[in-house]
């Protein structure tokens, strides 16, 4: 069972989960893609598709872990401190998601070991979600909310910003643009602990790739 806390300032979109929301749905695997790639521009990633062979009726989810990070096991490496990225989404179904992963590394799931992690997102409609990938099945944490330091648009960069508790590793606080929109704890066994390598990662929704492709452009802040 999910126990969350989080504190907020915004109200709750009307968004549920479901295969049009922008969100990963369990029936489709979040999947680890190369199609994150280093820009023209110093210290960016590129996310970019225009490949109709990634159009799911259900959407897709591809995820990348940052390639100048050492791999991790889950106890190797130093809890979780900071991390901020901003980024930008050019391309692509506004209400899609698109954003970070942070602590994931394999760990101990029943019987076997599965690689977690967390995701938190944004879209472009000023809204963030949070949620948590186990074995490539996502589970939403937090749905759709409009978070006050996001910026609507187009292409529009915000610069989202995750700091590990010093007092719970498996509490984390949220910074969009500098303004302070909360906590999320992650409960769920197995549960992360503040410990495992970064990435990113990008909704494909629906309805992308019919008539535009997707584009997002991360830059990790110094």
């Amino acid at each position: 069972m999910i126990i969350m806390a989080v504190i907020i300032t915004a109200c709750m979109s009307p968004y549920h989960d479901g295969n049009d929301d922008g969100l990963p749905v369990k029936e489709t695997p979040v999947i680890e893609s190369d199609l994150f790639i280093p820009a023209d521009t110093e210290n960016e990633i590129r996310f970019y598709t225009n490949d109709g062979k990634y159009r799911r009726s259900t959407g897709l989810t591809l995820w990348t872990h940052r390639s100048d990070e050492p791999s991790a096991d889950g106890s190797s490496e130093g809890t979780f401190s900071e991390r901020t990225v901003t980024m930008r989404k050019n391309l692509g179904s506004n209400i899609a998601g698109y954003g970070l992963i942070i602590c994931s590394a394999p760990r101990q799931v029943e019987d076997k070991m599965e690689n977690v992690f967390l995701t938190i997102m944004i879209n472009n409609n000023r809204q963030y979600a949070i949620g948590k990938v186990i074995g490539g099945s996502y589970t939403a944490l937090v749905n759709w909310t409009e978070a006050s330091g996001l910026i609507r648009g187009v292409g529009i960069e915000n610069r989202v910003s995750i700091r590990g508790d010093t007092e719970n590793s498996n509490k984390y606080l949220l910074f969009f643009n500098d303004v302070n929109d909360g906590f999320f704890v992650d409960e769920e066994s197995p549960r992360c602990e503040g410990k495992g390598k970064n990435g990113y990662v990008v909704v494909i929704a629906p309805d992308d790739l019919n008539n535009s492709a997707v584009e997002v452009r991360f830059k990790e802040y110094p």
